[in-house]
């Protein structure tokens, strides 16, 4: 009954179901529209690994991204029509009812995200060859699965935060506009001077962790003696998504019911 209700919450908003449906735009744009761009640069193949590395970093991070502005968005409806209170007296609780909704919220992205990335290298992974050698042959499904699980986290994560932080849907809008900054911050990770130790001064955002512990999956001919092992990265990533869940599940459920 909770997901059906939420289903039709969803859909009576046309821009959640935009935002719902941009991993098949990432998707069709992994798949089909970026080995356009590999095979106009193929000539220049220092160049090509640099736009390749950067266009792997929106594949990892901007479906889940506009999941967590969807999440956002639905969080704060319940602020701007006083509904968790109410919520509260039912056999569910509000704190279930947030656990509930974060969970599936959750669970859509890994989804989504894991199958954007399976088809993506099973379609075209062999587009995403540079120096005679495909990105997509370093990773497995495994370490596919992993990613999504510990990227995955960051959805209830900047959905809480923002939800948190925002009086009404107005400015959560704004903070869903000045937070999309962390999606492009593992661009960062691209320099050369990001590859050694001052690569964990990016470590203070939440999904650097996983995106980093991928991007090294992808290129380990590029190995730093800086750099950590995929399981350590995950499993920090993970950790420190889950702790910011926490903090800011209470500060939302706190400043929601007052």
């Amino acid at each position: 009954m909770l997901l059906k209700y939420e289903m039709k919450t969803i859909i009576r908003d046309p821009m959640n179901i935009f935002m719902l449906c941009f991993p098949i735009v990432v998707f069709a744009l992994g798949a089909f529209v970026f080995p356009t761009v590999f095979d106009s640069m193929a000539a220049d193949e220092a160049m090509l690994m640099v736009v390749m590395l950067l266009l792997l970093i929106v594949i990892l991070t901007f479906g889940s991204f506009f999941i967590a502005a969807m999440a956002t968005f639905l969080l704060l409806d319940h602020k701007d029509e006083c509904t968790l209170n109410t919520i509260a007296v039912t056999p569910v609780g509000a704190s279930g009812y947030l656990r509930f909704k974060m969970t599936y919220v959750y669970l859509l992205s890994f989804i989504t995200t894991m199958l954007v990335l399976i088809g993506i290298k099973y379609i075209a992974g062999d587009q995403y060859a540079v120096f005679g050698m495909s990105l997509f042959d370093n990773v497995g499904v495994i370490e596919i699965v992993a990613f999504s699980a510990v990227a995955s986290l960051f959805v209830p994560a900047l959905a809480l935060f923002q939800s948190a932080f925002a009086k009404n849907k107005v400015e959560g809008f704004a903070y869903v506009k000045g937070t999309g900054i962390v999606v492009f911050i593992p661009i960062l990770m691209v320099l050369d001077a990001m590859q050694g130790g001052l690569q964990y001064i990016l470590g203070i955002f939440p999904n650097f962790w996983a995106v980093k512990g991928m991007l090294n999956a992808f290129t380990p001919m590029s190995a730093h003696s800086a750099d950590l092992s995929f399981a350590l990265y995950m499993a920090i990533g993970a950790a420190f998504n889950l702790l910011i869940i926490g903090v800011t599940y209470r500060m939302f459920i706190k400043k929601a019911q007052y």
